[in-house]
């Protein structure tokens, strides 16, 4: 990762020159050739600077945590990112086969006594190849294992999911995100299913850490530079996230 990022960063600055020089001998427009200079600039840090902009700019307007109305209920039905997977793990002695919607356990800790979701990918096996499913699937998860003996020997898995016709839940939370540039804007909606009567919404806009083989242009890899141009820092406005967790406030668990 760092040798080529080294051959860049040195070879860079002379191909940069190289490009301004050749564009003023071809042109005497002074537009044209500041326009040169301007790109030979940018080209190497335009998604951390578009970046910086977007967020400091958005952070304040379109970030939004707004609830109007709230309910109870014994379950929760999701569409959209985040739990849209489905992780599919051998399983021992009671059933053959143990289905996990990622990040689904969360809702049963709360006190829900179901969850669905609509499936869109399926993952054999925690670092297995992840398959794609069309049209999407909607499984039900229920807690398990329903017995203390039966915990023992399934320490991990906290609940199953099987596919299901019907949804059972009344309510929906639709969540989506926009990647742009390095920064993920997030979306959160919780409505009335039958109604289509909106119940709550979130936004929200964060930038990840670079994972992996970082991306081009290559300026953003390093570390020098702080807050939201820093490679390896998380960044989200509003700070303390809610993006798992503003369902909770609008769809109350059943006692």
């Amino acid at each position: 990762m760092f040798l080529p990022l080294t051959i860049a960063m040195v070879l860079y600055p002379g191909l940069a020159i190289t490009f301004v020089i050749f564009v003023w001998k071809r042109t005497s427009r002074k537009k044209l050739r500041w326009l040169a200079i301007v790109f030979a600039i940018l080209l190497p840090t335009w998604d951390a600077l578009l970046s910086a902009v977007v967020y400091y700019t958005a952070c304040p307007l379109f970030t939004k945590a707004a609830i109007y109305e709230t309910a109870e209920t014994s379950g929760i039905y999701y569409e959209g990112d985040y739990r849209d997977q489905l992780i599919k793990l051998d399983g021992k002695n009671e059933m053959s086969e143990i289905k996990l919607i990622y990040t689904g356990n969360e809702d049963f800790w709360k006190g829900y006594g179901f969850v669905e979701s609509q499936i869109t990918k399926i993952q054999e096996g925690f670092r297995g190849n992840i398959v794609s499913v069309s049209p999407p699937l909607v499984y039900r998860c229920i807690p398990f294992p329903e017995t203390p003996e039966s915990r023992n020997n399934y320490p991990f898995w906290d609940h199953k999911c099987i596919p299901v016709n019907e949804i059972k839940s009344k309510h929906v939370v639709k969540t989506s995100n926009i990647k742009l540039a390095l920064l993920t804007i997030h979306f959160v909606e919780i409505r009335d299913r039958s109604l289509g009567r909106l119940m709550g919404e979130y936004r929200m806009i964060s930038k990840q850490p670079y994972a992996g083989t970082p991306y081009y242009p290559f300026f953003t890899w390093l570390n020098w530079h702080g807050g939201i141009f820093k490679a390896n820092e998380y960044v989200s406005c509003p700070e303390k996230s809610q993006l798992f967790s503003f369902q909770y406030e609008v769809l109350k668990a059943k006692k």
